[in-house]
């Protein structure tokens, strides 16, 4: 079982750890300095020098030699007080309606663009918002703050940015606000600059700044607020009249006891936990180099001299940030995404702003140390991230000189996803042939490694047809790959549009057969490919003919309802119900259907397929084509993604129990192979379980194989637990009702 102490935590910028020093006072404020400093009596009297030594250091560490510092549960209500006073303000002086502007850079924490908008309409002051724009290396544009900022009310700017880590000159954007505004209202975000980059706020005119406990060592639940003298300042929580009267409620003595801890440690000449900013430049070059070391195509997203040295954001070619994410946390190196998840692949909207590639956004990783960072952490990380190098080779996750070509062998059907987008890989373990189906641009870099590293010959790069919403990859593999060798047939010269080979009625490639069917109707060229293992018919490579809990649309240019009827009609006369049909598109995360399902999710399968009259079923899917056109971005297909599979949760604190209870379940590992060789799932176990290892891009392939069966008990894992419930529902609906999701995943293992 990995322990706490064998992770590699480097997202510093989301939370630190709690420093000892702070949390030894905390636990020693709760046990023996627990009065309350409101108190007349000597235990409040203790406790009120704790807060105010607290409060004198905080001014010291900021250069903060006036103005008020007020205590908070953290940066957010710092940021909803300072946003309620300036616009309540801005209200009294006439400041309102939509030719006030409200200013904020584009790059900044969602907590002020959201508390904005928010207190905008709640207090009736109805301004405007307006995003400031920043250049490529995230500096805000002072050409538009310029022209802006005379019908502004209040603009917002950061210190130093969470994502990129990048540092605005506040000394400039001094010059330039007071210069063409004097009277604006001015909140600097400085979460994640203090112990990162100097600051002397007395000697600027900032109005308001928060800070955060839990970003500098401290827990979660305390932070602070700068409110310069003389700023307008309207108290959003009222009551006892604590802090002198600015914000009620009785402080978070223990937490504001551990600010004292780290805010000490920060104010030491020496001896200090926390290491000058040369030493943080120092380890920023180390850990950029062991991340070359793995990923020698990695490109910087920020960088000197912009930055602060603590947060490195760089991207992949060919990687999306969840790839990342997954090997790293399979490896226990925590980092980050510059977003949160979603059902889409993600960008960064940080990235976006500044007007970076979309695969860079979309492929972001945040690595971010602390400034307590010693060197033999450093070091630690370091080795860490170098050991990766060998799993992203063996598993051809990139291509260097010292890829061990045919080590790790991937063989039979891999199903590969962007977002809706699937693409097919189908490899014979004899031969080391491969074919391509649906291959589409963002995965063609993976492929083209994966056939490239594992030494395969290219039998065929196929399509099912010619896509309305993207481009084929198919060319951009040919080039990627070179010239196909002697015995591949997918010279683009002898194929036909689809990269079917000329002449060629079946592709045989040793124990797979691929034979073609035509099925328009989606569109007029579209074909179904029929695959054999060991001569038996296994699966249905359909386009968007079905997809998962639809059908293709007919509605678009090419489009023909009753040529896709009759395609259905022929599809079903040649396979069974169960036989997998595994489409282009899957915009309702199933993976793949059957006939016997496609028939119970989308019921007029079964009017088309009982030769009802024409205008019933069609009047229904013309009127479902209609309504997803306005409303669903599904642009091949007809998809109700509404349904709700219930699955059977087990608790990681429960799994010991449970598995002696059904001493012949199997645990089934879901994550890719790569994240499988970072950090085995029997490493997480306190017993040895039996473990089978079926990535959910091979779950297709193990159901054809017969490797699962609906009658086994499987309890399915993941890093998370979300990939692993989306398997038990694939799983469920094909007709396993003995399967089990780990809640929480691998990380409650822990």
């Amino acid at each position: 079982m990995l322990s706490a102490k064998q992770e590699i935590y480097l997202d510093n910028n989301a939370t630190t750890p709690v420093l000892p020093q702070a949390a030894q006072a905390a636990m020693h404020v709760m046990q023996y300095g627990f009065g309350n400093p409101s108190s007349s009596h000597a235990a409040g009297i203790k406790a009120k020098a704790e807060l105010e030594s607290t409060r004198a250091l905080a001014r010291q560490l900021i250069g903060a030699s006036s103005g008020d510092i007020l205590f908070t549960s953290g940066a957010t209500e710092g940021i909803q007080a300072a946003v309620v006073s300036a616009l309540l303000a801005a209200r009294e002086r006439s400041l309102t309606g939509p030719n006030t502007l409200l200013l904020y850079g584009a790059t900044e924490h969602k907590a002020v663009p959201e508390s904005l908008k928010h207190w905008n309409k709640v207090l009736g002051v109805h301004a405007s918002l307006m995003a400031i724009p920043v250049n490529r290396a995230g500096l805000l544009d002072e050409a538009f703050i310029r022209q802006q900022l005379p019908a502004a009310a209040i603009i917002c700017t950061m210190a130093a940015n969470n994502e990129t880590g990048v540092k605005q000159d506040l000394a400039a954007l001094e010059q330039l606000i007071r210069a063409v505004n004097p009277g604006v209202y001015w909140l600097v975000d400085c979460v994640q600059a203090l112990g990162k980059m100097a600051l002397n706020i007395s000697q600027t005119s900032i109005d308001y700044a928060p800070f955060s406990g839990h970003k500098l060592y401290a827990p979660k639940g305390i932070g602070f607020l700068y409110v310069r003298k003389g700023a307008p300042y309207q108290p959003v929580i009222a009551g006892g009249g604590q802090e002198s009267g600015l914000r009620s409620g009785t402080e978070n003595l223990p937490g504001i006891a551990a600010l004292h801890a780290v805010f000490t440690e920060l104010a030491k000449a020496s001896g200090s936990a926390f290491v000058a900013e040369p030493v943080l430049w120092h380890y920023r070059e180390q850990l950029i180099n062991a991340l070359k070391q793995v990923f020698p195509a990695m490109l910087l997203n920020s960088d000197a001299p912009y930055v602060v040295p603590t947060t490195i954001n760089f991207s992949v070619p060919g990687f999306y940030s969840k790839d990342i994410m997954d090997l790293f946390d399979a490896a226990g190196i925590r980092v980050s995404s510059g977003s949160a998840c979603s059902s889409k692949v993600p960008s960064s909207f940080v990235l976006d702003a500044m007007g970076l590639e979309s695969w860079r956004s979309q492929g972001a990783i945040r690595l971010s140390f602390g400034p307590a960072m010693t060197q033999a952490e450093c070091d630690r990380a370091c080795a860490a991230i170098r050991a990766l190098s060998k799993v992203v080779c063996q598993h051809c996750l990139v291509l260097t000189d010292a890829t061990p070509t045919l080590e790790l062998h991937a063989q039979g059907l891999v199903q590969l996803k962007h977002d809706a987008l699937c693409s097919y890989l189908l490899i014979c373990p004899d031969t080391r042939r491969a074919v391509v189906i649906d291959p589409v641009l963002p995965l063609a870099l993976r492929i083209a490694n994966i056939i490239q590293g594992q030494g395969l010959s290219v039998a065929a790069i196929l399509d099912t047809h010619i896509h309305r919403d993207h481009q084929s990859a198919r060319q951009e593999l040919l080039t990627l790959l070179g010239e196909p060798d002697g015995h591949a047939l997918c010279n683009s010269a002898a194929c036909d549009v689809l990269g079917w080979p000329q002449g060629c009625s079946t592709l045989e490639f040793g124990c797979y057969a691929l034979r073609r069917l035509p099925t328009p109707g989606h569109t007029p060229e579209a074909v179904s490919l029929l695959l054999t293992l060991d001569k038996r018919l296994v699966a249905v490579f359909c386009g968007d003919v079905i997809l998962p809990g639809g059908v293709g649309r007919t509605d678009l240019p090419g489009g023909d309802i009753s040529a896709l009827a009759d395609s259905i009609r022929l599809l079903a006369a040649k396979v069974a119900p169960d036989t997998l049909l595994l489409s282009s598109h899957d915009y309702a995360q199933r993976f793949f259907t059957c006939f016997n399902l496609a028939i119970a999710e989308q019921p007029l399968l079964q009017e088309l397929l009982d030769n009802s009259s024409n205008s019933d079923w069609q009047q229904q899917l013309q009127q479902q084509a209609l309504s997803l056109q306005q409303h669903s971005q599904h642009l091949c297909g007809l998809v109700e993604v509404s349904f709700s599979d219930a699955t059977d949760v087990i608790a990681a604190k429960q799994l010991n129990a449970f598995m002696q209870q059904q001493p012949e379940l199997v645990l089934v590992d879901v994550r890719e192979p790569h994240e499988q060789s970072a950090g085995a799932l029997a490493g997480y176990l306190t017993q040895p379980y039996p473990v089978l290892e079926i990535p959910l891009s091979k779950l297709a392939d193990a159901l054809i194989k017969g490797q699962l069966t609906p009658q086994q008990p499987l309890l399915l894992v993941c890093r998370s637990g979300n990939r692993s419930l989306v398997a038990c529902k694939v799983l469920g609906r094909l007709g396993f009702n003995r399967v089990y999701n780990l809640k929480g995943g691998m990380a409650l293992l822990q």
